[in-house]
């Protein structure tokens, strides 16, 4: 069995080492870049270890806990996020009790009478889901504003499917139990060259059978074996080349349209802004987020509070990350810091951007139905496996990427494991 593996990120290279492992030999990691990790990887700028954007790994599953933390050492890290919004700080998630209290009377009237009187309509938007549960207060002060900002869309055209996926305040037993992923206390953290180590040791093992700076460019059905003629750029140059099964991290979309499957689904690219702080720490928090849609800055990650290392003293580095790229400036990213009150404007020392074309799925309305033509096109090439966030469409944590990846092998090998006379005969 001759396998392609499209991206060299944590679904990719654990794919890759999951097929090794299953004794299948004849794998090939393409990525497009130079260097492999894809959006979990990390870089060390000014003598701190950035990730990609803010990630975290946290998982109630203890065989992919036991193996990440057999790959790389990690420290267990008790959560601190918080939530700028109305020129004030409030937990995240957002606890409904403390706004009314913290905004009391101005905005708590709001909040109160709009929760007792609200109105159940059919939820079939993000709007009416959020307005369904908590009212138009608590709608119009946090999630109508952020949820805009993240995907670019008004509200009543996002998709009820994102509400129910991450909506940033549980139900009164959530609230109370504290038990779903959204609440998660703790997380788990690389002891040494943050989250990319991860996608760094994976590649360690999978090493010979990584082909970097290749791009596929084309994919396509080949009649003669059932399997799948990959094109290939690497240098200036063209190849292909015949797979019996492909493992894609690539975005759904484009693997649709080498397939001739038209889909409307769009990704939300983001800026990822690095700044150099010239102070101990900016906030006590691993990361905190920006509610208000006057302001660009979707959420700030702060990487001292992340690694256990020790760390050039004196200083910090935090990164914003801003899908408002339409209005995006490294000056306004500072300037909306510094009125928050979060930094000073002569405090930044230096600063770096990366881009991520790819950062969010956007949850429009015919997402259910785009996704539908997904599963049909997928049930038409079942030699095709979609792995990560980007392929998936959803949004993915580390540790479901690699669990990911461990189902996709899962499906690869059992038609070579299962026994003839226990083959479905449907």
């Amino acid at each position: 069995m001759k396998v392609a593996i499209l991206g060299a990120g944590v679904s990719g290279l654990s794919s890759a080492r999951f097929l090794l492992q299953n004794q299948i030999r004849d794998v090939h990691v393409f990525e497009a870049e130079n260097r492999v990790g894809g959006m979990a990887r990390s870089f060390e700028w000014h003598g701190f270890n950035c990730d990609l954007a803010p990630h975290r790994f946290f998982t109630e599953n203890a065989e992919t806990l036991k193996e990440i933390t057999s790959l790389v050492p990690m420290r267990r890290v008790r959560r601190q996020s918080s939530i700028f919004v109305g020129g004030r700080w409030i937990q995240d998630p957002v606890n409904a009790a403390e706004v009314v209290v913290k905004f009391f009377p101005g905005r708590s009237f709001s909040i109160v009478w709009h929760y007792l009187f609200r109105r159940q309509r059919p939820e079939d938007n993000f709007e009416q889901m959020v307005l369904n549960k908590f009212g138009k207060g608590l709608h119009e002060f946090f999630f109508r504003p952020y949820s805009e900002k993240l995907f670019g869309i008004p509200a009543d055209q996002i998709s009820p499917v994102w509400g129910r996926k991450k909506i940033r305040v549980g139900g009164l037993r959530d609230m109370i139990m504290r038990k779903t992923r959204l609440y998660f206390r703790e997380f788990y953290y690389p002891r040494k060259g943050g989250y990319g180590s991860i996608c760094d040791r994976l590649y360690e093992d999978v090493r010979d059978n990584v082909r970097l700076n290749t791009r596929i460019v084309n994919v396509r059905p080949d009649p003669a074996t059932g399997g799948y003629v990959c094109r290939f750029e690497h240098g200036g140059t063209t190849s292909e080349e015949t797979f019996d099964v492909i493992v894609s991290s690539l975005p759904i979309t484009q693997m649709a349209t080498y397939l001739g499957v038209p889909l409307t689904l769009k990704f939300r690219p983001a800026k990822i802004v690095y700044l150099l702080i010239d102070r101990e720490r900016v906030t006590e928090n691993h990361w905190f987020y920006f509610a208000d849609d006057h302001i660009s800055i979707n959420r700030v990650a702060e990487f001292r509070h992340f690694a256990g290392a020790s760390l050039p003293a004196g200083r910090t580095v935090i990164c914003c990350e801003i899908t408002q790229t339409e209005r995006f400036s490294i000056e306004r990213t500072i300037n909306e810091l510094a009125t928050a009150g979060v930094i000073r404007k002569d405090e930044v020392l230096d600063s770096r951007v990366e881009e991520m074309p790819f950062a969010y799925p956007v949850y429009h309305l015919d997402y259910e139905e785009q996704m539908q033509k997904v599963r049909e096109m997928e049930a038409l090439h079942p030699r095709i496996h979609h792995v990560g966030r980007n392929a998936r469409f959803v949004h993915r944590d580390l540790d479901e990427l690699y669990e990911d990846a461990r189902q996709a092998v899962q499906r690869i090998i059992a038609p070579a494991q299962e026994p003839a006379s226990a083959a479905d005969p449907r």
